[in-house]
């Protein structure tokens, strides 16, 4: 029941917060933060900008599919560890998103002139958002025993590496010396052990 409960919030809270911080990212920006296929260096990657979020929404199907019971679930205390580590990467994603103030967006923004987010979990990791959908894939994988999602986790988690390298050669344009400084304190996905040493992304 829990899980199913868990999926259920998932799949209507997971628009209501991305629905919310767009309307406010609106008021304070005056312009949408929706800005997909705008800075892509090639012509792929400006379809990768604009389609890969097309590919998100098979997620919130199987969280429906979960919620509803309509697909077979590992067993206990396997299946328990999924669920800590979807809710514990839920958590992550979505507080990150709020934390990101000004600078969030959903794609690249060539004309973005807001300030790097550094507090919270950005103190420690360049891509705490990414951090949660990725801890959330493995959650996944351990809940579900279904080819289809291991290898849509697998697809994603390509995808999210793909778009964290493309936004970080554009925070290095962006910021220049204080981004490679912030980069080499800090870990992509997780917190960095030790500081490395000269600069680079």
């Amino acid at each position: 029941m829990i899980t199913r409960t868990l999926f259920a919030l998932l799949f209507v809270g997971f628009p209501l917060v991305l629905g919310v911080k767009i309307r406010t990212q609106r008021r304070t920006l005056g312009r949408s933060p929706v800005v997909l296929g705008h800075a892509g260096q090639t012509a792929v990657e400006r379809w990768f900008e604009r389609l890969s979020p097309l590919g998100l929404l098979f997620w919130p199907a199987v969280w429906l599919w979960i919620a509803l019971g309509l697909v077979p679930l590992r067993a206990m205390p396997l299946r328990a560890a999924g669920v800590a580590l979807v809710a514990a990467g839920a958590a992550l994603s979505a507080g990150s998103v709020f934390l990101m103030g000004r600078a969030w967006r959903i794609g690249i923004d060539p004309e973005q002139r807001t300030e790097l987010a550094d507090q919270g979990p950005y103190r420690w990791i360049r891509h705490p958002i990414y951090s949660g959908w990725l801890v959330m894939l493995v959650g996944h994988v351990i809940v579900v025993p279904s080819p289809a999602v291991d290898v849509a986790a697998i697809l994603t988690a390509a995808g999210v590496l793909l778009e964290a390298l493309r936004e970080e050669r554009h925070m290095h344009r962006t910021f220049g010396e204080r981004y490679a400084r912030y980069a080499a304190g800090t870990g992509r996905f997780a917190p960095r052990l030790r500081p490395r040493r000269g600069n680079g992304a």
